[in-house]
């Protein structure tokens, strides 16, 4: 999403007669540090003897983090003249001598949100990332109040709200309910999903703007994907070359994917389908350092009305 909107930028300087410099893109798995040499080797050569501007986003965990720093730190050995700024929710992991900010006024996202993301155990208990502060600027509204289903009772099937069609029908009722992708006649809502008045106009909430987040790994066809499908939602499950299609929101579809495909973005309307593992490893002290959270990891990437389908525990 960042090298889309530096692209952007790029594009209007140069219809303005200036010559900035281009953006690259560049990934890399450090996990394992296998790509470590590779990173540095080419940052290096891109350098060829002058400036290099790096942005790391999402460094990661402790389980990636030192390799991380082993690439920060036999690059400056390459390039003397080396920009780098990275960032990451976890303040324990930061290198060495590294010139830190700790930004935690929750901008992003409502209120009724904040209070959810922050119960989060790695806020709470393990205390890896730090607490939200107050925000500093007037909140207009506390946000839609965060919608609740459950995976029980008549017609729901599977161990996991994602396996279960009862369930995606539910969902699809509720965004049913918001109006997505309806065109015609708005006004403004409490919930604050929509600011237009009276007349014709495109629809207040698009499925672009709808997330539907998993705790771990998305099949083909999940049941929650079939009772989206059957209500009429186009839908699609995201996989790793639709990357660039997710970020930018080019696709009129809501997009169901695991949680660890979209750190960094965001979506008006995020469904959390949560999961009874979770909170069992929670109960136990078993929660790995790379396991992705449903709070600090599903839950924020709302920047509006949050669905939570809990499964029956």
């Amino acid at each position: 999403m960042l090298y889309h909107l530096l692209l952007q930028t790029v594009k209007t300087q140069q219809s303005a007669g200036v010559s900035p410099g281009q953006p690259h893109l560049l990934q890399y798995d450090l996990h394992g540090g296998k790509d470590v040499k590779k990173a540095v080797n080419d940052l290096s050569q891109a350098a060829s003897g002058g400036s290099l501007y790096v942005i790391a986003d999402e460094v990661g965990s402790k389980y990636r983090i030192d390799n991380f720093q082993t690439m920060c730190e036999l690059l400056l050995t390459r390039v003397p003249r080396l920009h780098l700024w990275a960032a990451s929710c976890y303040h324990r992991d930061t290198p060495a001598r590294w010139q830190v900010e700790y930004l935690t006024r929750p901008l992003r996202f409502p209120p009724a949100v904040v209070r959810e993301v922050e119960r989060d155990v790695r806020i709470t208990g393990q205390r890896d990332v730090l607490p939200y502060r107050e925000r500093g600027v007037p909140d207009h509204t506390d946000g839609p109040p965060v919608t609740r289903l459950y995976h029980r009772g008549q017609g729901h099937s599977g161990d996991r709200p994602g396996d279960c069609v009862t369930c995606g029908r539910e969902v699809a009722s509720f965004l049913h309910s918001l109006r997505v992708g309806v065109t015609g006649t708005t006004t403004t809502t409490s919930a604050t999903l929509t600011s237009t008045s009276g007349g014709t106009t495109p629809p207040c909430l698009q499925w672009r703007d709808v997330l539907v987040l998993y705790w771990f790994d998305v099949s083909d066809q999940p049941g929650v994907v079939t009772g989206l499908q059957e209500a009429g939602i186009p839908v699609r499950v995201m996989k790793d070359d639709d990357i660039e299609d997710v970020a930018t929101a080019r696709s009129d579809v809501v997009w169901v994917a695991s949680g660890h495909r979209v750190r960094g973005l965001e979506r008006k309307v995020v469904v959390c389908l949560e999961h009874f593992d979770y909170s069992l490893l929670i109960s136990q002290c078993l929660l790995p350092e790379n396991l992705i959270s449903p709070r600090l990891d599903l839950m924020s990437r709302c920047t509006s009305q949050l669905v939570i389908v809990s499964p029956d525990d």
